[in-house]
């Protein structure tokens, strides 16, 4: 059933942002060796099932651990097993297998028991397929199996969230995941979540701009009355589970926590996808579609890459300009900064955004233009024309001054904070009781507040200091949550993310 369009209160929807990745998708080489970390996605570390020396094949288990919460490892390529150290991995220590490729070929080694016709396999091994895929490792609660892939079971999810609503600044094409076979694949992958997760609503959450695709996937599940398709406006952070669960379930989110500690399993449409290649096609997790954009690549297209793959070999002769630009990691707003091109892909990645590096004072910025800027205010002339591209770049243009409690923070707040009172306590040291009624546990680090302040004050940093402090002096956001919430799984889900 198609529900009427929704959205929600504060958020900023980004335009015409330069450097967008064309609905283009090609096959990266094989690399030459890869290093495949041991913990990708929403899983604890797994245990080497290989030592150094071993021949392993594409699609081999390489790491498992069935006692924690977690998700199998597979080797990307045909190679030897050269070497298993551990390294730092996006501030985490972490065991990673060094793979050195001995065969060029694309062939992947399927899952035993897959079938086309997957509705004739049994609960049990369409779990098992999810499960030994890595694909349970999606997301950032994983997909529930009896495998000890999430912290909830199957039947304890009483909403599945599928969302395609692209409202990040930069966002992996939506067309290109969903043309040709793929968009009845995707609904194929669907039922299958719905068959494993049978006690569960299922609400599909796409891109209102996208009547076309919505218009297709209303006739194709007229007659299902288990799906309800919404139609949300593309505004950041739309995409966060902390804002699609409000929207469209009208329902409170216990923030630090995770959907699935309330009964609900939030899904991208890769994730989706991922689940029926599995199952109908036996294919573990180790390929992954990435979008490369941003105005300082050569060109913005979409990669099929292995994980494992070295982000050195990926970005090869694709940057532009003299100087090295900023490569920021899923999110422009909040991604991670990558300043070590010899780490490794994983699973969770989605989009490599690369920008020009600018820090040059401009004479009288103030009074230029700048058509070619995003605003929050809206200038005139970005009225008058609307279809200019925006330029992202890493330049602050000003510098902090004092808060004039202009209140733009607090109307773009996607959860109702009040950012510019929060961080005057912060920065004051008033660390105590008050902030926590104020709600800065409530905040979801969207970055939204830093980027509108007319004064470049570093609201974002401020809220993170006092989250922090506010836990060193014993205080604990669950404080806030566990006399409103039955959270289930709460253990498991401290014991994963702690570690």
């Amino acid at each position: 059933m198609l529900k009427p369009f929704r959205t929600f209160k504060g958020g900023y929807r980004f335009k015409n942002y330069a450097g967008q990745p064309a609905p283009v998708l090609i096959e990266a080489d094989i690399p030459k060796q890869v290093v495949v970390p041991l913990r990708q996605g929403f899983s604890s570390e797994v245990k080497a099932t290989v030592k150094a020396g071993d021949a392993v094949f594409a699609g081999q288990i390489i790491g498992r651990d069935d006692e924690s919460i977690s998700s199998p490892v597979h080797s990307p390529v045909n190679g030897i097993v050269e070497n298993i150290k551990r390294m730092n991995y996006f501030k985490r220590d972490i065991n990673m297998v060094l793979i050195r490729t001995t065969n060029s070929s694309r062939e992947i080694t399927r899952l035993p028991g897959y079938a086309s016709e997957w509705w004739k396999l049994s609960n049990e091994k369409i779990e098992e397929l999810i499960y030994l895929s890595g694909v349970s490792s999606l997301d950032r609660e994983g997909i529930p199996t009896r495998f000890k892939s999430s912290i909830v079971q199957p039947a304890d999810v009483n909403h599945l969230i599928i969302h395609g609503v692209g409202s990040e600044p930069y966002n992996i094409s939506l067309d290109l995941l969903l043309e040709g076979k793929n968009f009845l694949n995707f609904f194929e992958g669907i039922k299958i979540l719905k068959r494993l997760m049978p006690n569960s609503k299922v609400h599909l959450a796409l891109n209102a701009r996208k009547p076309k695709l919505i218009e297709q996937f209303v006739k194709l599940t007229s007659q299902i009355e288990w799906l309800d398709i919404y139609p949300l406006e593309p505004k950041y952070p739309q995409g966060y589970d902390e804002i699609l669960v409000p929207t469209i379930l009208h329902q409170k989110f216990p923030y630090g926590y995770s959907a699935a500690n309330i009964g609900i399993v939030v899904l991208n449409i890769q994730a989706v996808l991922g689940v029926y290649k599995a199952v109908a096609e036996g294919l573990p997790l180790i390929e992954r579609i990435i979008a490369f954009c941003g105005p300082a690549m050569k060109e913005n297209i979409h990669l099929k890459v292995r994980t494992g793959t070295l982000l050195g070999d990926l970005f090869y002769g694709k940057l532009k300009g003299e100087r090295p630009p900023r490569v920021v990691l899923n999110s422009l707003l909040t991604g991670v900064l990558m300043n070590d091109f010899s780490l490794p892909i994983d699973r969770s990645f989605t989009q490599i955004i690369a920008i020009e590096e600018n820090n040059k004072r401009e004479f009288l910025s103030f009074m230029r233009p700048g058509l070619r800027r995003d605003s929050y205010t809206r200038t005139f002339l970005s009225k008058l024309f609307p279809n200019i591209k925006k330029i992202a770049d890493t330049n602050q243009h000003g510098e902090e001054r004092p808060c004039i409690t202009c209140n733009f923070c607090e109307e773009i707040c996607p959860v109702g904070i009040i950012p510019h009172l929060l961080s005057k306590y912060v920065k004051k040291g008033f660390i105590d009781e008050t902030i926590m009624n104020y709600g800065i546990f409530n905040c979801i680090e969207c970055g939204l507040c830093s980027f509108v302040c007319p004064s470049k004050i570093p609201l974002v940093k401020y809220m993170k200091a006092g989250h922090e402090k506010l836990i060193m002096q014993g205080c604990d956001q669950a404080q806030c949550i566990l006399p409103y919430f039955n959270l289930k799984g709460l253990e498991e889900y401290r014991g994963v993310t702690k570690l």
